[in-house]
């Protein structure tokens, strides 16, 4: 071991350096003592230290501050690098969609106008532009911004949206790209099925296509987007709402068609042509009647029928009637043909026909279609101008004047009357089963008569009952309840003449409360000459050449009661009043003389507020009937 002492520290030397002095006195020996056992401060201890002897805080060291700060910096170059690359991504995935809307509306374009290369190339386009889309919302830093608070919600919409768009140019584009309209129409008297049954399997696949976006798009919470984000999501949210109540209706169609065409086994339909001129709930007196028989696709006129041809006047009802309609109509109509369109409700007064047609054989009718001379104008406006075995050529701006007015002047038999009617119903029905025109003008055509109540039809098919449901083309109002509230207008002829041809209606609906008021307007344009040449047939037996009567059903919102009704600001005439169809209604009389114009105003109470907005239902009269509804009542 080694001899060395080992080292001792500054105040073990220097006691030993006292202890070998001179000896301290007891005084020093204390200080001494107490120096020698309190502890005394280290370097360290003095470091910490400030100018006043009180400890200093701990510092943190210079370098954890640098680490820091490149951290920092770090993060936020990575965070610019993501975003830079989201954003680039971003706009990447909208100017994809952008270019897809441009291809959705070429395809549709395409296949309107008949060009079937032109809309598969599109429909193809369309799918590069979704399928790069779709990828653009891919990788690490699409998923990473997609995790991050605020954002996230944005980027996963705009993902979604990216996703529907391209499932839908798979599942709904592309087929709808391949489909020819033009096969759609008839052709040589028929349609041809194979066609049909195509239109069916693309409907039905185009359907479950919009279902299933809608599905994918509607746990989207486009409160919590930005607004550009939530304006795009809602943009497409409305486009398949519009899809679906369009492809729908045609997939369930398409799915009966077949079988209402004939494909297994011959079908009888009856077709009523109704004159405006004589007013009636739904249209006009209903003169003429044609039998069209549909066969594996072929449709063919085996028989026209006129009013004269039916006993008028019956003893007794020729079928069972609404006990109600009858206190508001009268039993007129059960004992007329003329009258029994008085019923503002389709489906009725088709059962009331099918119950006369007993009177001609025991034809059991798959459908009863109304259609008046406006609604043939609109159809002559896609097909063009027909000619008459008359030698008179029908045409869109000839057909209203020629067949509600000018043939009264031309032919005084009323056997003649029906048979010009006769003739220029089958030429019309020979034109739109031959052919030869522009689908879309057509069904444009077809689509306007039936929206303005002038194309009405009714099934003794379930099916098909259901999928017309409560619709203007199936002629029957729903109850009332969130979605809507009806207001019914039905003007009657009481003259027993052909002057509501004279007559204009407008009608202005508003609410005040739980009040519901509707006004309308009578207008005649009737001048003293042009009463004076009246033929009778126009003019009738029982008023003046220079009066019109009609009698005005108003019918109010469901459940509601009848508050007042007034013409000019007067009690007005009501014949009668109760409650048909479930609502409350009043018939009251407006006479006009020569040019002049009447205000008919009826107030109902009462009227649940839960019930949605206001819409009118009217006889669908010569010219177009203006209409107003006011939230509130001025």
């Amino acid at each position: 071991m080694s001899n060395e002492n080992p080292p001792i520290n500054r105040r073990q030397a220097r006691a030993q350096r006292h202890a070998t002095s001179t000896p301290m006195d007891g005084q020093e020996q204390n200080s001494f003592l107490d120096e020698l056992t309190t502890p005394h401060p280290t370097s360290e201890d003095r470091a910490r230290r400030d100018a006043d002897g009180e400890p200093k805080k701990k510092k943190t060291k210079w370098w954890i501050w640098v680490l820091a700060l490149l951290v920092l910096l770090g993060l936020l170059a990575a965070a610019a690098f993501v975003g830079k690359r989201v954003y680039d991504q971003a706009m990447n995935v909208r100017g994809h969609l952008e270019s897809s809307m441009t291809e959705v509306r070429e395809v549709q374009r395409a296949v309107l106008a008949g060009e079937t290369d032109a809309a598969v190339a599109a429909a193809a386009r369309l799918s590069q532009h979704t399928d790069a889309a779709v990828a653009g919302t891919k990788g690490r830093a699409w998923a990473f911004a997609e995790a991050m608070p605020f954002l996230g919600d944005d980027l996963r919409a705009v993902r979604t949206v990216a996703e529907v768009t391209d499932q839908l140019s798979t599942d709904v584009v592309g087929p709808a790209s391949a489909l020819t309209l033009a096969s759609l129409l008839p052709k040589g008297g028929g349609l041809d099925l194979n066609a049909v049954a195509q239109l069916s399997g693309v409907a039905a696949q185009m359907d479950a296509g919009i279902d299933e976006a809608l599905a994918a798009v509607a746990p989207i919470d486009q409160g919590a987007l930005i607004p550009q984000v939530a304006s795009g999501v809602k943009q497409l949210d409305d486009a398949l709402g519009d899809a679906q109540s369009i492809i729908a209706p045609v997939n369930d169609l398409a799915g009966v068609l077949p079988d209402a065409l004939g494909a297994s086994g011959p079908r009888e339909y009856l077709l009523m042509l109704q004159g405006n001129s004589e007013a009636r709930s739904l249209g006009g007196n209903a003169a003429v009647f044609v039998v069209v028989q549909t066969d594996g696709g072929r449709l063919s006129v085996t028989k026209i029928v006129n009013s004269s041809d039916f006993p008028q006047g019956l003893p007794e009802l020729v079928a069972p009637v609404d006990p109600e309609a009858v206190a508001i109509y009268g039993d007129k109509i059960g004992r007329y043909t003329p009258d029994l369109t008085m019923i503002p409700n389709f489906p009725e007064a088709a059962a009331i026909m099918q119950q006369w047609w007993k009177q001609i054989d025991d034809t059991q009718f798959e459908g009863v279609m109304s259609v008046d001379p406006i609604a043939l104008s609109y159809i002559l406006g896609a097909t063009g101008p027909i000619q008459l075995p008359t030698g008179d050529t029908l045409s869109a701006e000839n057909a209203a004047s020629l067949l509600l007015n000018e043939v009264y002047f031309r032919y005084d038999d009323i056997f003649e009357q029906n048979a010009f009617f006769g003739s220029a119903a089958t030429a019309v029905f020979g034109a739109v089963t031959g052919g030869a025109f522009d689908v879309v003008p057509f069904i444009s055509a077809v689509g306007r008569a039936a929206d303005e109540g002038r194309l009405l039809y009714t099934s003794s098919d379930p099916t098909q009952t259901e999928l017309i449901g409560h619709s203007r083309f199936g002629g029957t109002m729903a109850a009332d309840g969130p979605d809507q509230t009806t207001v019914g207008v039905y003007v009657n002829d009481n003259t027993g003449s052909k002057k509501s041809y004279y007559l204009d209606m407008g009608i202005a609906v508003c609410t005040s409360g739980s009040t519901v008021t509707s006004t309308v307007s009578l207008a005649s344009n009737l001048t003293a000459e042009q009463a004076e040449d009246l033929p009778w047939y126009i003019t009738g037996p029982y008023f003046d050449p220079a009066d019109i009567s009609s009698f005005v059903a108003v019918y109010g919102p469901t459940n509601a009661t009848l508050g007042t009704a007034t013409v000019d600001g007067a009690p007005g005439n009501i014949v009668s009043q109760g409650t048909h169809l479930g609502r409350p209604v009043a018939l009251v009389e407006v006479r006009n003389t020569l040019a002049d114009s009447h205000v008919l105003q009826v107030t109902f109470d009462g009227v649940d507020p839960a019930y949605g907005p206001v819409s009118v239902w009217h006889t669908p009269m010569v010219r177009d009937t203006a209409v107003e509804v006011s939230p509130k009542c001025q």
